[in-house]
């Protein structure tokens, strides 16, 4: 592996007068060994296996305490409310805190939230419902800032031209965890209690821990381009969500991503709100069944994986993007109008199985056009925009799914993000005249 990058700086400016890729220095670090960025890659596998865990777990436990798709949608409200407001504030200190510290706080966080839950299950089987409540927010904070974290140690660590190939893995990693999680959830499910798989979660954060710790050597070394040496504080934190939401407004190519990213979020969040209860309450299909679905969803996603970088090199962002788009309000149709299990368990894979395809070319887009010393502080701002797309979901189910039935609600988020993304177009067009200029650093070996 290249233990150091060559030294340069760069400034792309695209036709359009936007921002460009920001500023490319020689990094003060080394980067990891191979074997080392393996166990990190799985470790992070691992994070994300545990929060499979949790999606199955949390909607599925909460339909058997309320049978009730409204309370779903309300428990799916509260899980990513919290997240969205976090997301600046977590953008803010990933430019001034190492990745390293920042996995290490919020795996631990998770480990202990998830264990305490497990254990108030038991002894306050009364409030099972607020038990799940504060679980689901405290995992969206924590989960928000390891998100943010990673998309901001990704950049510093690998050089622009085997990015495509770094965000495939990142992506390829997310979808393997989004099969196994579900099968080995469903399958754990089938021998203990739902509940009792928020101990299982709490050990796998545990792991996670455990793993990050163990790479502090190389970790450790990482530079924050934005760093400075004023002190972290409430005023500071604010002052970099402003200088954040500047960046993004000189960014009109990014703003149109953003409002196509949130119409996907929004058929996505809606799709999975109603899963439970569509599986459940529609199709009156088992435990196991609701496992398969999401399993199914996954397999499509990795799918994808090994097709990305090959479509990354004949495929222009814009078309690319489109595509992606096209299929995701193709599996939602289908979702939506499903008479059969077998109907919607292969459309719901399309819905969710074909947003990594999606996310590969928007994360590339967002690397290449973002100044890099303002790059975590903007990408909050980006993630918080995308994600209230996700309790709006909630909500619209706790709104409509009694009155008018889940898929309908599903068909109806798919309507109104197709019309909205029409208004789009002239923004997203943009991303055919932009030419970044390639990272000086040499290839990773």
């Amino acid at each position: 592996m290249s233990r150091e990058a060559g030294e340069s700086t760069v400034k792309a400016t695209g036709g359009n007068g936007e921002l460009g890729g920001g500023v490319s220095e020689k990094p003060e670090h080394a980067y990891m060994p191979t074997p080392q960025i393996a166990r990190f890659v799985v470790g992070r596998g691992l994070a994300a296996l545990a929060d499979q865990f949790l999606l199955f777990a949390i909607p599925l436990l909460a339909y058997k305490l309320t049978g009730s798709a409204s309370q779903t949608g309300l428990i799916f409200l509260v899980e990513w409310l919290p997240r969205v407001i976090f997301l600046p504030m977590a953008g803010v200190l990933a430019d001034r805190i190492r990745g390293y510290v920042l996995y290490i706080g919020s795996d631990v966080v998770r480990a202990g939230l998830a264990l305490t839950a497990f254990a108030l299950m038991y002894l306050l089987p009364d409030g099972k419902f607020i038990t799940l409540c504060v679980l689901a927010a405290g995992m969206s904070l924590a989960g928000a800032q390891s998100y943010v974290a990673l998309e901001a140690t990704l950049p510093r660590f690998v050089p622009m031209d085997q990015m495509v190939r770094a965000q495939s893995i990142v992506q390829g990693t997310e979808q393997v965890s989004e099969v196994a999680g579900p099968a080995l959830a469903a399958l754990l499910s089938s021998v203990m209690s739902t509940s009792d798989l928020l101990a299982v979660i709490g050990v796998v954060y545990a792991l996670t821990t455990l793993n990050t710790l163990s790479l502090r050597r190389w970790l450790s070394t990482e530079t924050l381009a934005g760093a400075t040496a004023e002190p972290t504080t409430v005023r500071s934190v604010i002052t970099g969500v402003g200088e954040g939401v500047t960046t993004l407004r000189k960014l009109p190519a990014i703003l149109g991503l953003v409002g196509l990213t949130m119409t996907v979020n929004l058929m996505v969040g809606v799709g999975m709100a109603t899963s439970a209860a569509t599986t459940s309450g529609v199709f009156h299909a088992p435990d196991r069944y609701y496992g398969a679905l999401t399993t199914g969803a996954g397999v499509v996603g990795v799918l994808t994986f090994f097709v990305v970088p090959k479509l990354a090199k004949r495929l222009k962002p814009f078309a690319a993007l489109m595509a992606s788009y096209s299929l995701i309000c193709l599996g939602g149709i289908g979702v939506g109008l499903a008479n059969t299990f077998a109907q919607y368990a292969v459309s719901y894979a399309i819905l969710l199985g074909t947003v990594g395809f999606f996310n590969v070319f928007i994360r590339m887009e967002r690397i290449r056009r973002i100044p890099r010393e303002h790059f975590a502080k903007t990408i909050g701002i980006i993630i918080l925009l995308h994600q209230v797309s996700l309790p709006a979901a909630g909500f619209l189910v706790t709104l409509f799914a009694v009155s008018h039935g889940p898929q309908k609600v599903v068909l109806g988020s798919v309507i109104a993000s197709a019309c909205i993304v029409v208004l789009l177009i002239p923004l997203l067009a943009q991303l055919r005249y932009f030419h970044a200029h390639p990272d000086p650093a040499p290839n990773l070996r």
